[in-house]
């Protein structure tokens, strides 16, 4: 008797642990629309992203989707990631069609019905049809291969029946043909070449570098295996595979994309592996992601499912956006987006990253951990072969392929700037999670490093205060180290060259049809590239300015040119000092001096303090107007002022999110603070239908639907919030928290989080599934209802 109430007490149990998982699994339902059925190379939308949203997992460099009607029976795609740029190379790769009796015909068909849907980590398709039950799921279970258990239940013998079709046009927008050419036949070097064995399909790719397009090593291969043995025929574009089955059947397939020949070699005894024991991996991939959900959702309060559920779409999105290390970048890295038409691949940006890993850390520190790392990787050495006047120098942008300087043949490697003095801040966060001592010394010496580059390259009056400027640069520079510039003349935009001719030019074109590369350049490197504060505005809004009595010189920016002890030029400074890398490097000095303690180097802790409060200090005499109640930027002037300041507020450029900067980094005081946050709640200013802008209202050079003039970026937005709560304005960081939440379009419902969103309107701007908006969501509903604690 005892033994029999052991073993229904032992039911109930695995009955209501079952029941629990798919009410969770319920609960994560379709959080991000993944249906679709790519019949272009590149399918995109409005702004020349990729429309559909496959999911990606594990940091594989394909993706796959849940299938339109015409496609039951397939995953769609795969989508894959050529080196930088995203391409779907197929409608559909292995549909399943099944068929009643001896032969293939219409008339012997089974109809299927289909129930399809995607959950964290998977894509699951349920179809039932005249006495047949398939089930199929997908999930990921190497950084390169992706796993569909088919299960098929029936009473009667069936015959299987796959086709698989690449895709035969380039390129559609909004749904509609761009060019209907086959991408085979424009890159007649792409052609695949086919490889056909028992249960086993492989397409190897030849060598394109198609910049902005395609990209492929010339050894790349699409890889299909099952463990059910078929028959399989094939032409150019198109593959059909049948077998028969006598009754139930359960078979696995996997899917692999390879970049090159080694990963060719190194994947195939995984691929074996995981077909010899694929319910393993299978449970493997659940319980990660369940181990992710845990970990993301744990400090929600009151189970709200509604934050809940964003939680995990977020988690989704950064997942999405992991790539394995490949190339030139040597560790596995978060992009922006794989969808972003220039953001895919591996291609990691420093600002992007810091922000990413801060909210990594609280479900999975070592991706955390691993896309820092490769921030750093290519941090410039005194022996460097190219700029070893940079030596500290995080560059701005790394990716698959080595630009040609560094022999390669990339366009996208950037090393024309930084970006601001986050790293800190991520790598401080990651250290509390981790607790890993060994990696926070060795940070610690590249972050000493990267703080010391700003103090010698970026600050030229040498008061111990950066500013935002631009690298030595074939961008910036001639050979023989002019500062480069265009002016529009009559005959249309000429090259000219050197500071005093571009000092000139600004004199005698008072309208601003002056550019400078340099300018670029310094907007990019504070992470808020055409802000208004940078002199940016465009040519209706400057008339309307100098008709309200402003004059057109007070959006011109000026350089000056940096050199080292032995006369050599090392770069360009803005001049003009900003309130946000200001207060960003106070808030560097501290979180360094609490690793100087963990570390247990006293004197560097007790020096580094020093340097935040004496910035703090600064920041706050210089940098906040008493009239407006703001902080600014300020230019620098010939001479310092009388107060030790470099100049005078930039009041003229308006408001933007640089000024709550300093409640961010804890350096305002709280009576300056107080004001900072009149304006930020000030609908007039920056309390708008989705709150806290990239621009003020006010400001001259606003526009809801102008980058960083406008749009409401999601790290600004966190930024102020945390500002906010750091002053004691908690219920006011819950409430615009959830107008954030509430009027974003698509946010709590199943659109993929975007790169922005209409201050006005709430309306989806930018790229989609953008990684550092999902990692400030995150974050953002972490603290809902505990902003103060």
């Amino acid at each position: 008797m005892k033994f029999k109430y052991v073993c229904v007490f032992t039911f109930l149990i695995i009955t209501f642990y079952t029941q629990s998982i798919y009410a969770n699994d319920a609960n994560y339902r379709n959080l991000i629309d993944r249906v679709g059925s790519p019949y272009y190379l590149q399918d995109f939308e409005h702004g020349g992203h990729q429309r559909f949203s496959p999911l990606f997992d594990l940091g594989a460099w394909h993706g796959h989707m849940l299938p339109t009607e015409e496609n039951i029976g397939a995953f769609t795609g795969p989508a894959i990631i050529t080196e930088e740029y995203l391409n779907f190379i197929a409608p559909y790769f292995e549909k399943l069609t099944v068929y009643k009796g001896g032969e293939i015909s219409n008339a012997n068909k089974v109809k299927l019905t289909m129930q399809a849907y995607s959950l964290p980590g998977a894509l699951v398709q349920e179809l039932r049809g005249d006495g047949v039950q398939i089930n199929l799921i997908l999930r990921f279970v190497t950084n390169r291969t992706s796993l569909v258990k088919t299960q098929i239940i029936t009473e009667k013998p069936l015959i299987l029946q796959f086709e698989g079709q690449l895709v035969e046009h380039m390129s559609a927008k909004n749904g509609k043909v761009k060019d209907a050419r086959s991408p085979f036949a424009v890159y007649p070097q792409l052609q695949p070449k086919w490889q056909v064995t028992d249960g086993n399909i492989t397409l190897s790719f030849g060598k394109v570098r198609a910049f902005g397009q395609l990209l492929t090593s010339g050894s790349s291969q699409l890889q299909l295996h099952k463990t059910l043995p078929v028959k399989t025929t094939h032409g150019k574009l198109s593959y059909v595979s049948d077998t028969n089955i006598a009754g139930d059947h359960t078979f696995y397939t996997t899917y692999s994309y390879l970049l090159d020949s080694q990963e060719v070699a190194r994947e195939q005894v995984k691929i074996a592996d995981i077909l010899k024991q694929p319910e393993n991996y299978l449970s493997g991939s659940k319980k990660r992601w369940q181990h992710y959900i845990e970990q993301a959702i744990r400090p929600i309060l009151n189970n709200d499912l509604s934050y809940q559920r964003l939680a995990v779409k977020s988690v989704e999105t950064l997942i999405g956006n992991w790539r394995s290390k490949a190339g030139a970048v040597g560790f596995d890295t978060v992009s922006p987006a794989v969808t972003g038409r220039w953001f895919s691949g591996n291609q990691t940006w420093p600002w992007d990253s810091y922000k990413q890993a801060f909210a990594l850390a609280t479900f999975h520190p070592e991706l955390a951990k691993q896309n820092l790392n490769a921030v750093f990787e290519h941090q410039i050495t005194a022996n460097d072969a190219v700029r070893p006047w940079d030596a500290g120098f995080i560059p701005d942008l790394v990716a698959y392929n080595l630009s040609p300087e560094r022999g390669g043949d990339g366009i996208n490697w950037n090393e024309r700037n930084t970006k601001p003095s986050l790293a800190a801040w991520a790598v401080w966060q990651v250290y509390q999670y981790t607790n890993d001592k060994q990696w926070l010394e060795e940070m610690f010496a590249k972050l000493i490093a990267y703080r010391h580059w700003w103090l010698t390259n970026r600050d030229h009056n040498n008061n111990g205060v950066p500013e935002y400027g631009a690298t030595v640069d074939k961008a910036h520079n001639t050979s023989d180290g002019k500062l480069r510039f265009e002016v529009n003349t009559a005959n249309g935009w000429q090259a000219f060259s050197g500071i005093t001719n571009y000092q000139n030019a600004l004199k005698t074109n008072p309208q601003g049809q002056v550019k400078i590369p340099a300018q670029t350049a310094a907007s990019w490197e504070s992470g808020r590239d055409d802000a208004a504060v940078f002199g940016f505005i465009n040519s209706e809004q400057l008339a309307r300015y100098i008709k309200n009595g402003g004059q057109a010189a007070d959006w011109h920016v000026d350089f000056a040119q940096n050199f080292d002890n032995s006369g050599r030029l090392i770069g360009y400074s803005l001049l003009q000092e900003s309130v946000d890398q200001a207060s960003y490097m106070a808030a560097d000095n501290r979180y360094l001096s609490k690793m100087a303690k963990e570390l247990n180097y006293p004197r560097q802790a007790s020096y580094l303090l020093k340097q935040a409060t004496r910035l703090r200090d600064y920041i706050n005499r210089c940098m906040f107007d008493t009239t407006t109640g703001f902080y600014y930027d300020i230019e620098i002037a010939p001479q310092p002022l009388e107060n030790g300041c470099a100049g005078k507020p930039l009041i003229k450029r308006g408001k933007g999110p640089e000024g709550w900067s300093a409640l961010f980094n804890q350096v305002a005081t709280v009576e300056q603070a107080q004001q900072v946050v009149d304006a930020m709640l000030d609908p007039r200013e920056f309390n708008t239908h989705v709150p806290f802008g990239s621009a003020a209202l006010t400001n001259p050079a606003f526009g809801a639907d102008i980058y960083w003039r406008g749009r409401v970026w999601l790290d600004q937005v966190y930024f102020g919030l945390v500002g906010m709560s750091h002053y004691g304005y908690c219920e006011k960081a819950q409430q615009l928290s959830e107008q954030l939440l509430t009027h974003a379009d698509g946010l709590l419902a199943s659109a993929p989080i975007r790169e922005n969103y209409n201050p006005l309107t709430g309306e989806q701007q930018g790229a989609p599934n953008f990684s550092w908006s999902a990692a400030h969501l995150l974050l953002i509903v972490q603290k809902q209802g505990k902003w103060c604690d």
